[in-house]
């Protein structure tokens, strides 16, 4: 068999292309850092900090948005010339977990009342009154992203599964809960006021 014939695998990227291609916000790079490379790193922390039974998933997604926060600053700040982007991740993730535990969850290990809102978006329609509703949707439609508006819309105000919203955007699910995840980010800055005024 000559060198022809041999398969070439594709080479893992560098660090640096890594934090490039995710803070390009390119799909399959963002679903590789969190999903796959550093899905270990993420597990391995929560189980360590966490001693009580929670959803992995949604404190990687909030991993998710603080490091997407203001373009991927904090991403952007990785330096390859000082530390391997696997130890850099497992020492930011590590004491993110270790903050939002402390900030956000009580003794008993339940979330803050505050993280009861994201889920209250889809009452608010039934609970409000039309002043209010009408500012919900302008949010909404505010939303720059054509994906979040028509996610947001779908999901939480239709009540569409997250699943058959992926399918109808072409994208994979787990991508769906990060474009979720950014969007209830952004609604929450718009609709400040009525948070602190409805919890």
């Amino acid at each position: 068999m000559n060198r022809k014939d041999k398969t070439e695998i594709p080479k893992p990227p560098t660090d640096t292309e890594l934090v490039r291609s995710v803070t390009d916000n390119d799909e399959q790079s963002v679903l590789y850092f969190f999903y796959e490379k550093y899905w270990p790193v993420f597990e391995y922390h929560i189980y360590k900090i966490f001693p009580y039974q929670v959803d992995i998933q949604a404190l990687v997604h909030e991993f998710f948005l603080y490091l997407q926060n203001n373009n991927w600053k904090m991403l952007r700040s990785y330096d390859s010339e000082k530390s391997k982007l696997n130890t850099w991740v497992s020492v930011v993730s590590y004491r993110f977990f270790v903050n939002y535990k402390k900030s956000r969850i009580d003794s008993n290990g339940r979330v803050s009342i505050c993280d009861e809102w994201d889920s209250r978006i889809v009452n608010y329609k039934h609970e409000i009154d039309d002043h209010i509703k009408m500012d919900i949707h302008e949010a909404i439609g505010n939303l720059k992203n054509d994906s979040e508006r028509i996610l947001v819309e779908k999901h939480l105000l239709q009540g569409v599964e997250i699943k058959d919203v992926a399918d109808e955007l072409n994208i994979s699910v787990d991508y769906a809960y990060t474009i979720k995840s950014r969007a209830l980010a952004h609604l929450r800055d718009s609709l400040k006021d009525y948070r602190h005024e409805r919890i």
